[in-house]
Order: C-alpha cells, then structure tokens, then sequence
C-alpha cells in the first residue's frame, strides 16, 4: 500500500460493468478511484496478478460505506499502467466501460447536472443500446441478404429497468433516404436544396396529399 489508512469513510458510486459484475467506483479530489479485487475480477485475474504485472506494490486501502474492513484501491493512473501492461480480453474490454462510456458520463454529471439516478440511467441505456444495435442488425442482415458496405439503417430500440423482453428492430434504408416526423418532413421539402427530390417525387407527394385532404373535407 502506497499510504497510510485515512479516517474517512467513502460512499462509492457502484455501476454496472457487465451482467453480474459491478464496478465500485469512488470519487475523490485526487481523482477516481477503483476497488482492486473488482479490477482483478473484471480480467479474471487476482489481486496478486495485478501487482506482479506492476512489478511494485499499489494501490491504497480506503474504508469504504458498508465495508466492515480497508479496501485496497487503485488510482485512475494505476488502472491506466494495468491497461498498458496486461493484454487479456478483460482488460481491454474494461478500459472502454471506463475510458470511452463511463468516465465521460461522469465528468458531465460533474460539470453539467444531474444526479446519479439520473447517471445510471444513462450508462444502462448506453449498454442496452449497444447490445440491441448488434442483434437489429443481425436480424436484420439474416433475413435480408445485400451489400453492408454501404447502407444506411433505422433501428428501433426498447428499454425498460429490469426488462427481460427487448425486441428490437432494424431495417435498411436507402442512402437517399431520410426519416422524419410529417411536421419535420414539410420544413425538409419547403426550402429549395435542402433535401433532394426530383418534380416527380414531388407531385407524387402532393397529389397523395390532396387525396387524404379531398377525403378529410368530404367525410
């Protein structure tokens, strides 16, 4: 341990890293701060394995809300020399939960607002959607064999706190395509450029309109 045992007692945020597997993240002025046998176990590694990777002893043990002993802690420039040293699936998969989703999220809870409710919130939306993205799409490309190269595409996620029946769904689009609510639609067609439409698609559009209006005025 890098320091001596302080008196004060750290609430630490705990957020989800994977199905089954928290990740006890605290917040200190010096930095952030992670419980090391979480580290270890998000790799599949022990404590032990840590330091050796490290070549020195690390971390520092804080007391911790509902923790009856020390926790032993690494600090945000240890974790990133974990990152450097240990090439394990784990690791890797570890340093974009923190570097890429999380670590973002909470510096903007910091500067801009919101509470952790609220930080929960969007990290499980943000795991959701990655994981509905990936099946969408693979749907979506087992039913309907084409060229992926390039394509453009409109999912439809679903996402409920402890939902356990997600349907999501994605189709392709194509690249000339836009999607837009019929309020939106008319404000894309009314400037001249803004979106591209040729005279036909256009009386095509507007004969469909006065049908729907002829048959709202005479009913």
């Amino acid at each position: 341990m890098n320091a001596a045992i302080g008196l004060e007692v750290n609430t630490p945020l705990r957020l989800e890293f994977a199905k089954g597997l928290s990740m006890q993240v605290l917040r200190r002025p010096e930095g952030f701060w992670f419980v090391a046998t979480e580290v270890a176990a998000s790799m599949k590694l022990e404590v032990g394995d840590l330091q050796q990777a490290q070549g020195e002893p690390l971390g520092q043990a804080f007391r911790l809300a509902d923790e009856a002993e020390p926790v032993l802690c690494l600090s945000e420039g240890e974790l990133d020399e974990v990152f450097r040293r240990i090439k394990k699936p784990g690791a890797r998969r570890l340093r974009r939960w923190w570097l890429e989703e999380t670590r973002p999220a909470l510096l903007h809870q910091a500067g801009a607002a919101g509470t952790a409710e609220t930080l929960h919130l969007a990290l499980a939306l943000a795991a959701e959607a990655a994981q509905q993205v990936s099946r969408a799409v693979l749907d979506t490309v087992l039913r309907e064999p084409g060229p992926w190269l390039h394509s453009r595409w409109v999912l439809t996620l679903d996402y409920a706190p402890n939902n356990q029946q997600r349907w999501p769904h994605g189709r392709l689009i194509g690249l000339n395509s836009s999607v837009s609510t019929l309020n939106g639609m008319a404000e894309l067609i009314a400037p001249p450029g803004k979106i591209p439409a040729t005279k036909a698609e256009l009386v095509k559009l507007a004969t469909a309109c006065q049908l729907r209006l002829a048959e709202r005025i005479g009913s």
